[in-house]
């Protein structure tokens, strides 16, 4: 089986007939979002775009 990055198995993804568009999010989770990318950009993780997706039908 081969393996993904993420260490999602393409079995996995085949398995389920669902597909992943952006969410709707309030803006107090949008804002800890962007903290969160912050905190990770001052730990040296450069580049980093947190995003909320999901998953439907």
């Amino acid at each position: 089986m081969e393996e993904k990055k993420s260490g999602h198995s393409r079995e996995n993804e085949t398995e389920h007939d669902k597909h992943a568009e952006i969410a709707e999010i309030s803006e107090a989770c949008r804002e800890k979002i962007t903290q969160c990318e912050k905190e990770l950009n001052k730990q040296g993780y450069w580049n980093i775009a947190l995003v909320a997706y999901q998953m439907k039908d």
